[in-house]
């Protein structure tokens, strides 16, 4: 199930790169990035989106997490796009990374990024935790991870028989 995660990630890394050389470059600068390849909404009586992806830190070092949001409005508009967040400063990573679940709004904000905020500046000014929803036809914009609550998966509890990093 981790390679899976592991090469759905870098596929999703790489498809990013390849439409903003951009992004590429604010990642190539971070302390690490979170990949959700996809998160799958459910618009019935809860309205959740969810999925699973991995923290690879500047070091190379994997942890994996889910990701549940329930953003008012937003949650069908999350489906089937993928979420890539970016840690700009070492103390934001090292805050989320010990926060056993992190919540969009609560523990902090991520500030979401399409080509024109970045188009806007030389080089724009990026929050602590900066991201991108990337959907088929590119970066999306006008979408809202508020209340998303980030959690940390323990490797034991990823085997093929755990339904915890599906």
């Amino acid at each position: 199930m981790l390679k899976r995660v592991d090469q759905d990630a870098e596929a999703t890394l790489l498809r990013l790169y390849r439409q903003s050389p951009r992004a590429q470059a604010l990642i190539a600068r971070s302390f690490g990035v979170l990949v959700v390849p996809a998160l799958h909404a459910d618009g019935g009586i809860l309205g959740v989106a969810y999925g699973s992806g991995v923290l690879i830190d500047a070091l190379g070092d994997r942890s994996y997490y889910n990701v549940i949001g329930s953003p008012p409005g937003s949650v069908l508009g999350l489906n089937d796009k993928a979420l890539i967040l970016f840690f700009s400063t070492y103390e934001s990573l090292r805050a989320f990374e010990a926060t056993p679940g992190w919540v969009e709004g609560h523990n902090g904000s991520i500030q979401i990024l399409d080509e024109s905020s970045m188009a806007n500046q030389r080089s724009p000014a990026i929050e602590p935790i900066g991201g991108f929803i990337l959907s088929a036809n590119g970066l999306a914009s006008g979408l809202s991870l508020k209340g998303s609550l980030f959690i940390k998966v323990p490797i034991y509890l990823c085997t093929e028989e755990a339904a915890y990093c599906r």
